[in-house]
Protein backbone atom coordinates (compact mmCIF):
# COMPACT_ATOMS: atom_id res chain seq x y z
CA UNK A 1 0.00 0.00 0.00
CA UNK A 2 1.28 3.07 -1.37
CA UNK A 3 1.64 6.40 0.72
CA UNK A 4 -1.02 8.12 -1.99
CA UNK A 5 -3.80 6.29 -0.24
CA UNK A 6 -3.11 7.39 3.31
CA UNK A 7 -5.08 10.26 3.94
CA UNK A 8 -3.39 13.18 5.32
CA UNK A 9 -2.83 14.90 8.32
CA UNK A 10 -1.53 18.46 9.01
CA UNK A 11 0.45 19.14 12.43
CA UNK A 12 0.72 22.96 13.12
CA UNK A 13 3.15 23.42 16.07
CA UNK A 14 6.16 25.52 16.45
CA UNK A 15 7.84 22.69 18.68
CA UNK A 16 9.85 20.77 16.91
CA UNK A 17 9.75 17.69 19.37
CA UNK A 18 6.03 17.89 19.91
CA UNK A 19 5.86 17.62 15.83
CA UNK A 20 8.63 14.79 16.14
CA UNK A 21 6.37 13.11 18.90
CA UNK A 22 2.94 13.25 16.88
CA UNK A 23 4.35 12.19 13.74
CA UNK A 24 5.95 9.58 14.84
CA UNK A 25 2.55 8.19 16.59
CA UNK A 26 0.80 8.74 13.22
CA UNK A 27 2.86 8.03 10.39
CA UNK A 28 2.25 4.37 9.83
CA UNK A 29 -1.47 5.47 9.61
CA UNK A 30 -1.24 8.81 7.76
CA UNK A 31 0.70 10.79 5.72
CA UNK A 32 2.05 13.81 7.61
CA UNK A 33 2.45 17.05 6.39
CA UNK A 34 4.40 19.58 9.37
CA UNK A 35 4.08 23.42 9.84
CA UNK A 36 6.05 25.13 12.18
CA UNK A 37 3.68 28.27 12.56
CA UNK A 38 0.31 29.47 11.17
CA UNK A 39 1.19 31.56 8.68
CA UNK A 40 2.87 28.04 7.16
CA UNK A 41 0.17 25.97 7.81
CA UNK A 42 -2.17 28.75 5.68
CA UNK A 43 0.05 28.47 2.91
CA UNK A 44 -0.13 24.67 3.20
CA UNK A 45 -4.05 24.75 3.48
CA UNK A 46 -4.22 26.99 0.32
CA UNK A 47 -1.82 24.54 -1.40
CA UNK A 48 -3.47 21.33 -0.36
CA UNK A 49 -6.74 21.82 0.99
CA UNK A 50 -8.37 19.26 -0.51
CA UNK A 51 -6.51 16.33 0.25
CA UNK A 52 -6.14 17.23 4.02
CA UNK A 53 -8.34 15.19 6.53
CA UNK A 54 -7.53 16.59 9.41
CA UNK A 55 -5.31 19.46 11.67
CA UNK A 56 -3.64 18.76 14.72
CA UNK A 57 -3.43 22.69 15.74
CA UNK A 58 -1.59 24.12 18.56
CA UNK A 59 -2.77 27.63 19.88
CA UNK A 60 0.72 29.19 21.09
CA UNK A 61 2.57 30.24 18.58
CA UNK A 62 4.49 33.20 17.08
CA UNK A 63 3.58 34.73 14.32
CA UNK A 64 0.03 33.30 13.79
CA UNK A 65 -1.37 31.74 16.92
CA UNK A 66 -3.98 28.59 16.38
CA UNK A 67 -6.66 30.85 16.96
CA UNK A 68 -5.55 33.16 13.78
CA UNK A 69 -5.63 29.47 11.81
CA UNK A 70 -8.96 28.99 12.98
CA UNK A 71 -9.96 31.96 11.75
CA UNK A 72 -8.50 31.62 8.14
CA UNK A 73 -10.04 28.29 7.96
CA UNK A 74 -13.49 29.89 8.81
CA UNK A 75 -12.92 32.48 6.23
CA UNK A 76 -11.77 30.10 3.40
CA UNK A 77 -14.25 27.66 3.89
CA UNK A 78 -11.78 24.85 4.74
CA UNK A 79 -13.36 24.45 8.15
CA UNK A 80 -16.50 23.27 6.52
CA UNK A 81 -14.32 19.76 5.06
CA UNK A 82 -11.20 19.90 7.22
CA UNK A 83 -11.98 18.73 11.31
CA UNK A 84 -9.09 20.51 13.71
CA UNK A 85 -8.35 19.47 16.69
CA UNK A 86 -6.94 21.71 19.07
CA UNK A 87 -3.25 19.77 20.90
CA UNK A 88 -2.25 22.87 23.88
CA UNK A 89 -0.82 22.72 26.90
CA UNK A 90 -3.13 25.88 27.33
CA UNK A 91 -6.37 24.68 29.22
CA UNK A 92 -7.77 27.68 30.20
CA UNK A 93 -12.22 28.07 29.87
CA UNK A 94 -11.53 30.93 27.37
CA UNK A 95 -9.01 28.85 25.51
CA UNK A 96 -11.48 25.86 25.00
CA UNK A 97 -14.24 28.09 24.68
CA UNK A 98 -12.85 30.01 21.75
CA UNK A 99 -11.25 26.89 19.92
CA UNK A 100 -15.21 25.32 20.12
CA UNK A 101 -16.42 29.06 18.84
CA UNK A 102 -14.08 28.82 15.91
CA UNK A 103 -15.26 25.61 14.95
CA UNK A 104 -12.39 23.14 16.14
CA UNK A 105 -13.80 19.51 16.86
CA UNK A 106 -11.91 18.68 19.95
CA UNK A 107 -8.98 19.43 22.29
CA UNK A 108 -6.56 17.79 23.58
CA UNK A 109 -4.01 18.52 26.23
CA UNK A 110 -0.43 17.72 26.56
CA UNK A 111 1.45 16.14 27.43
CA UNK A 112 -0.25 13.38 25.40
CA UNK A 113 0.02 9.49 24.69
CA UNK A 114 -1.57 7.98 21.77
Amino acid sequence: MGDSSKQKILIVDDSEMNRFILTQMLQSEYSVLEAGDGDRAVEVLREQAGEIALVLLDIIMPHMDGFGVLEVMNREGWIDDIPVIIISSDRTPTAIERAYELRAVDFISRPFDA
